[in-house]
């Protein structure tokens, strides 16, 4: 018994060391794999360091950061779209000829036909005005050089011109047409542009492509302009 005890002991310790290292070891396993699966999903996308604090991963995006960015990308388009839609230079304005300007201009002529009215604006600067005249009942805003014109309040407006701020939604009666015109016809777009962005409405908006220099060719009444300069 002597002889056998020890080496019966010696057994069971081998066997209990033995276990021992397989144990830990699969449990360690075990709790790594917890570990990792609990952290994964606030932390995925960083590492741990040697001193088991958490560091910035140098690895690509998760899934989860890669959603969020194509979600700003996408509402970063739309609001472009958006923006693109409420272009004032997008919109189809109404283009006016001669034909059309004339007939709208008031008359003493009984019996002549009525037509819509018409509110002529010429955007030349008061320079030119002085040299050329302006089509019958036409009022001046120079928008190269009084650029916010048509952004003031109704006050700010006649406080400055010296006269009522253009509203084609005024009076009774169907709209009237706000008709921009300048010398060859590009500034008056531009400023017909700008009337939309401003907050016209574009169907009562117009532009008189040809402008001075087709009224002029086609022999329009003239009216002597005796403003001030702005």
């Amino acid at each position: 018994m002597a002889s056998t005890l020890p080496s019966k002991i010696q057994r069971s310790a081998i066997v209990l060391s033995s276990t021992a290292v397989r144990i830990p070891a699969r449990s360690a396993v075990s709790f790594a794999s917890a570990l990792h699966r609990t952290i994964s999903a606030p932390t995925r996308g960083l590492v741990t360091s040697p001193q088991n604090r958490v560091l910035p991963s140098r690895q690509v995006p998760s899934c989860s950061l890669r959603t969020k960015s194509s979600v700003s990308i996408k509402s970063a388009r739309q609001v472009q779209k958006r923006w693109n839609s409420d272009d004032a230079s997008s919109v189809k304005l109404r283009e006016w000829g001669f034909e059309d300007i004339n007939a709208a201009l008031p008359t003493s002529t009984p019996n002549s036909p009525t037509h819509k009215p018409i509110i002529l604006i010429d955007v030349r600067e008061p320079a030119e005005l002085k040299g050329t005249g302006v089509i019958p009942t036409a009022v001046c805003i120079p928008l190269a050089s009084q650029g916010d014109a048509l952004y003031l309040t109704p006050d700010e407006f006649e406080t400055r011109f010296g006269f009522a701020k253009p509203d084609p939604e005024e009076g009774e009666g169907e709209p009237a047409q706000m008709v921009f015109y300048c010398k060859a016809g590009v500034r008056a777009k531009a400023a017909a542009q700008m009337a939309v962005h401003a907050g016209y409405d574009p169907a009562n908006i117009g532009v008189y492509m040809g402008s001075w220099l087709d009224w002029e060719r086609h022999g329009g009444k003239v009216e002597r302009w005796d403003g001030d300069d702005f």
